[in-house]
């Protein structure tokens, strides 16, 4: 069986953190956990879960009774997010989205053509769509939904409140000897600044949008949210931090 590296690496900050004073930790956790905390003092116990649950937050860290919710990333192909397609879609209805953007997200998440999966190109031959082939015919359609989030900022808030964030005041990302961190207000600071790029794909600023198989019968129903540019962004946030 593979080995889990995203949940042993949960298991290291845990065992790192846990049962320490904040005056036994190294600089680089004094620094976040003061990210999050206010008046840390060196004498304050730490106490942390995992939360086996696996929701949006990946370790609890309590401070002087106060609870922290931490989620712990790695890598660079980070999922955020995972969704069964019509939920979402009934979300957008509720937060007044016209169905013309609807109807052209469920048709980029199951390439559809007219309701078909199947198309006919320009020799006139019958081909089954696939997600370059819907790419290339309808990037004026991929454009206006993305269009559509850019210029609608408080909506797009609420879609990293719901992708990224839920209950998480800070994600990590890295390892316990090398890691860094964003707090939930940098990161709405930061995907806010990047809502504005040039994409063929379906996204949320730097929040890819993906259908998670479509080949599996039931996952073919789910969709899931990618931010690739994860360690790049909380990079490019703590340099400004730091001047």
């Amino acid at each position: 069986m593979a080995k889990n590296y995203g949940f042993q690496n949960e298991w290291d900050f845990f065992n790192y953190l846990n049962g320490k004073k904040v005056g036994e930790i190294n600089q680089s956790f004094k620094e976040m956990l003061t990210s999050i905390y206010d008046n840390l003092t060196d004498d304050m116990n730490i106490k942390c879960y995992v939360d086996m649950a696996k929701n949006k937050e990946d370790l609890w860290i309590t401070i002087n009774s106060i609870r922290k919710n931490i989620s712990i990333k790695m890598g660079s192909e980070n999922t955020f997010h995972t969704e069964y397609i019509y939920n979402f879609t009934d979300f957008l209805e509720r937060q007044n989205v016209p169905m013309k953007i609807i109807n052209d997200i469920l048709d980029y998440h199951f390439l559809k053509e007219n309701n078909l999966s199947v198309s006919v190109n320009a020799n006139n031959i019958i081909e089954k769509i696939t997600l370059n082939i819907y790419k290339q015919k309808y990037h004026k359609k991929i454009n206006n939904i993305n269009l559509y989030f850019q210029n609608n900022e408080s909506l797009l808030k609420k879609l990293i409140n719901r992708f990224v964030i839920g209950k998480n005041d800070l994600i990590i990302h890295g390892t316990v000897e090398n890691f860094s961190y964003i707090t939930k207000e940098e990161i709405i600071k930061v995907l806010l600044a990047n809502k504005i790029m040039d994409s063929s794909s379906v996204h949320f600023s730097h929040l890819y949008f993906q259908a998670k198989s479509r080949k599996d019968e039931v996952m073919r129903f789910f969709f899931q949210i990618k931010w690739y540019k994860l360690e790049e962004d909380i990079s490019i946030m703590r340099q400004k931090k730091e001047h």
